[in-house]
């Protein structure tokens, strides 16, 4: 997204440091505002050909889109949740998080994690991914796997029993 708190100004030159050794394209979801500071940031950093903006997609279009990538990065500065490190790993994409507010609980070792904010940690963590394809794979199977322990429907099911359960427990 086009908001300072999803960190895509650190991806953009994170990418601009990437590009200098290795081709490489960005497939952003969402659109950048007309005549914004993203905008105007990819013209500055010369990487409009390397990047690509989907506008809205369908949950359909969004798995294809995981499905086609190398790697998915989470720039944001702070994400309540982790919704979009979730679905990457849900997909097996290898994950690239900062650790801003809860991703770190949500990507765990099962991907890299780099502060918030660090353009350059970013474009050394993707590096690393992509000269990696076996390393690229182990997190991407590790990602599938963490989301399937701890992060299903049936785990949270659990998870609001047993917190029912301790309250019952703490009343009586």
């Amino acid at each position: 997204a086009d908001t300072p708190l999803k960190g895509l100004a650190y991806l953009l030159r994170a990418v601009a440091v990437v590009r200098r050794r290795r081709p490489v394209q960005l497939v952003v979801v969402g659109q950048p505002k007309k005549n914004g500071r993203i905008v105007r940031l990819i013209r500055d950093l010369e990487i409009g050909a390397a990047v690509h903006f989907t506008g809205r997609i369908s949950s359909a279009e969004f798995v294809r889109q995981y499905a086609r990538a190398s790697v998915a990065v989470v720039s944001s500065l702070y994400e309540g949740f982790g919704l979009p490190a979730g679905e990457a790993m849900a997909c097996g994409v290898p994950v690239i998080s900062t650790t801003g507010g809860a991703l770190p609980e949500v990507v765990g070792d099962a991907g890299l994690l780099v502060a918030p904010g660090d353009h350059r940690a970013l474009a050394t963590a993707i590096s690393a991914l992509l000269d990696s394809p076996s390393r690229a794979a182990d997190l991407g199977r590790a990602g599938y796997a963490r989301v399937q322990e701890r992060f299903t429907w049936q785990r949270a099911a659990e998870k609001t029993v047993a917190a029912y359960r301790e309250v019952i427990r703490d009343h009586r």
